[in-house]
């Protein structure tokens, strides 16, 4: 498992090793796509458990991104991070590229697609 500042690539030998250990439940990853029928996040709200994974998949072809950087958001309290964690981004994600985020701190994300914020794409993760 390799990480670059939160982003992280998981290799196939990870996750057994993560399934195996004793007494914790086992990191899942759920999917979030772009919608293709319009410029929002699929689901737009989901909630995980600590240090799961989220995985955006760009299904459209349409230039979208994943931003949790409320310097980025051009309207306030869209973009929203727990105390502590720092923003990230996706950068451009272009038809069929994926971003993973692991979340290791509880707490409400708010995130946006830079590109299409003024369309109400706007999305939240809950980390019980």
């Amino acid at each position: 498992m390799a990480t670059v500042g939160r982003r992280v690539v998981i290799g196939a030998g990870t996750l057994a090793l993560l399934s195996g250990v004793a007494g914790r439940a086992a990191a899942k990853t759920h999917l979030v796509t772009m919608d293709p029928a319009g410029s929002k996040f699929a689901p737009d709200t989901i909630t995980i458990r600590r240090n799961d994974t989220v995985e955006w998949e760009n299904t459209t072809s349409v230039l979208h991104s994943v931003t949790f950087d409320p310097a980025k958001s051009k309207v306030a309290g869209n973009v929203v991070l727990p105390a502590g964690v720092a923003p990230f981004d996706s950068g451009a994600m272009r038809r069929e590229a994926k971003f993973a985020h692991v979340f290791d701190a509880p707490g409400t994300y708010r995130y946006i697609c830079k590109y299409h914020e003024n369309m109400k794409m706007v999305g939240t993760v809950i980390v019980k």
